[in-house]
């Protein structure tokens, strides 16, 4: 499964925001990880149409999250931003309408595959993400 620029960006634009417990700008966002403004802004746009986040417009305004980071899972966030979220399309109810269905021999293993993928992204939230991005950058100070 190849992960878009899209879907890495709006963990870490998402990760950001959770760090500041606050809200942010994309342009701080943009400065801080060396990614594109005008991109992030529209990335900003989708997650605040799905309710990750909320926007504040003028003096102070920015993005904030719209729910706990703990709550945000990388899994949620990525079928957010991913078209099609999974690889493999039989897997997800569409066996019906293949022909090789009845004697598919790699089904089980797409199915695992989609597992694996699952239990990773399900269990990792913002939060951990954010703690981990905090740490790193502490250990940078030194």
């Amino acid at each position: 499964m190849k992960i878009s620029t899209n879907s890495r960006y709006a963990l870490r634009f998402l990760m950001r925001i959770a760090m500041s417990k606050g809200r942010v700008t994309t342009l701080s966002v943009a400065n801080a990880e060396g990614i594109s403004e005008k991109m992030l802004e529209r990335i900003a746009a989708k997650l605040k149409k799905s309710g990750y986040v909320k926007s504040v417009k003028g003096i102070g305004g920015g993005y904030e999250l719209a729910m706990p980071a703990e709550q945000i899972t990388a899994a949620m966030v990525l079928k957010t931003m991913e078209t099609p979220y999974l690889p493999i399309h039989c897997i997800d109810g569409w066996e019906e309408d293949c022909r090789m269905s009845g004697n598919c021999v790699t089904l089980s293993l797409w199915k695992r595959i989609d597992e694996a993928i699952a239990a990773v992204t399900d269990s990792v939230t913002i939060a951990d993400l954010a703690g981990e991005l905090s740490a790193r950058l502490q250990e940078i100070k030194g």
